[in-house]
This record gives structure tokens, sequence and C-alpha cells, in this order.
């Protein structure tokens, strides 16, 4: 009996692995997790390059047509004759030779592009003393007008025999095309010159100097030039018939015309002829007369 039951026990078991075994079969094998490795990374790095690749095959060819547009419109600019300078408008200064001026911009048959209005304006300067300001304008296709302001003197310098001009900044002028009134002086010497005996012209006076040639100006009397010497500065020759210095500068002017006028009803009611008068210092003015 012990032993029909162990042989029917036993053939259940073997049914049970059995089943056991077939139903492990039909299940799904586990997922297992794909962890990272060095050929994933070669994949990753593959993908990324491409992509760049195709990034920057897309960047050049968008460059080489931004390229080619560029160098066919410096063709247009370097070659066409509607983009070169043909005609160069000159306006302000009448009396200058404008085909000097052209010749020296450079400019005339150039290509709009390798012109460099603030190198002409630089240009004009340099080459004309009395060009006070130059304005360049380029407009589209190829239209240059150049604007001119003169220096304008308000100077005469009569320096010896030789003459030479001052404009409104001090700047000493060579020659003057000018038509504007100007103040006359008669010298032998200029303010600041070392000795009496040099003649070399000065490049400028200064602003204080030429304020004092100004101011004493505009206090000589009409018809009369201003009168500059090296031993005692700025002076006139007097309706009287004689000559009055005031100095180099022209500090406390008012008081020594004052002074000149006191001087002359003195002279008037002596019966004085001067020659000279110095007023250069207020304190110790003197004169010199002709005795009789």
């Amino acid at each position: 009996m012990d032993e029909i039951n162990n042989q029917e026990n036993e053939r259940l078991r073997k049914i049970r692995e059995r089943r056991l075994e077939k139903e492990a079969q039909k299940k799904p094998e586990p997922i297992k997790l794909q962890s990272i490795s060095a050929s994933n990374r070669e994949t990753e790095t593959f993908i990324e390059k491409n992509r760049k690749r195709k990034s920057t095959t897309a960047a050049r060819w968008v460059s080489g047509i931004f390229s080619v547009i560029f160098g066919s419109m410096v063709a247009c600019y370097a070659f066409l004759p509607q983009f070169r300078f043909d005609d160069i408008q000159i306006t302000g200064m009448d009396k200058i030779n404008k085909a000097e001026i052209i010749y020296f911009t450079g400019a005339k048959g150039e290509p709009v592009f390798t012109v460099d209005p603030l190198q002409i304006r630089s240009t004009l300067l340099q080459h004309y003393q009395d060009i006070y300001d130059a304005e360049v304008t380029i407009d589209f296709p190829a239209k240059m007008e150049i604007t001119l302001t003169e220096r304008v003197p308000v100077v005469e310098w009569d320096f010896g025999g030789s003459r030479f001009w001052i404009d409104q900044d001090g700047m000493v002028l060579n020659e003057s095309r000018s038509q504007e009134s100007t103040i006359h002086v008669y010298a032998d010497s200029y303010p600041g010159s070392p000795n009496q005996a040099d003649r070399e012209i000065p490049l400028y006076f200064s602003r204080d100097t030429l304020k004092t040639i100004i101011t004493m100006g505009s206090f000589v009397p009409e018809n009369q030039p201003l009168i500059y010497t090296y031993k005692n500065g700025f002076g006139w020759d007097t309706d009287d018939g004689w000559r009055v210095f005031f100095g180099k500068t022209d500090s406390d002017i008012e008081e020594k015309l004052r002074m000149q006028e006191s001087l002359t009803r003195y002279f008037h009611e002596n019966e004085i002829q001067p020659i000279f008068v110095s007023l250069e210092f207020k304190d110790a003015p003197y004169y010199r007369f002709v005795e009789n």
C-alpha cells in the first residue's frame, strides 16, 4: 500500500514539473536594462559630428551665396562707369582754381568705394593755406560735392615792404583773395620777435596778440594805419601830427586814451609841438618835441 502511494506521488510530482516547464516556456524573458558602453558613445559622437557637418555645410552655402552677391556688387562699383566719379562739384570759393582742387582730391575717375572723404578733406587743408575748412559729401551712385570755407583775414601786416595776412584764428597767410576790410599795420618787426633784425615771418599770432591788434585798430584815427615798432609797440599818428605809442598790449588802453586827450590839451595850451609820445607806462609817460 505504501509503495502504491509513493508511486502515485512520484507520478504527480513529475506531472507538476512538466507543467511548470511548459509555463516557464510561455513567459517572456525579463527586460534587461542596457548599460552605456563604449559602442554607445561612439554612436552618439558619430551622430553629433554628422549633425555639425550638415550645419557647417549649410552655413558655407549661405556664406558662399552672400560672397557671390557681394563680389558682384564690388565688381559693379569697380568697373561700371556709373559708379566712378566723373563730375566733382566745388562751391564756396569762387577765385580758387577748381581744376587744381579736383586734381588734389585724386578722385576723378575712381570707383566710389575707394574714395575716403576724410582723407580728401585732410589733403586739401594741407595743400591750401587759405582754406579754413572743407566739407566733402558723397551721394549714390557717384556724386561728390566739396564745400570750401575760406580763411577770412582780419589784419594786413606790412613788414618792411613785404606783406602777410592774419585770419581770425591768428593763422598767418602768405596771400589773400578776400575783399573783406582789414586792419592795416605798418611794422618794423612783429610781437614776440627775438630781436629787431629778425625778418622771419611767424607761422601764427597768439590770440592775445590778435586781440590787442583788433582793440588798437578800433581806436586808430580814420584813414590812419596802425603802427608797430619793436621798441615801442602799437601806436598811430594823431591828427595833430605827432606819433603816440601805447605799448605792446592793450592793457589800460581806455585810461591811456584819456591821458592822450589831456596831453593834447596841454600841448595846445602851451604851444608845444611834440613828435613822439609814449604812454606805454601810464605812470611814467614821456614825450619828445622839436625845439624852436
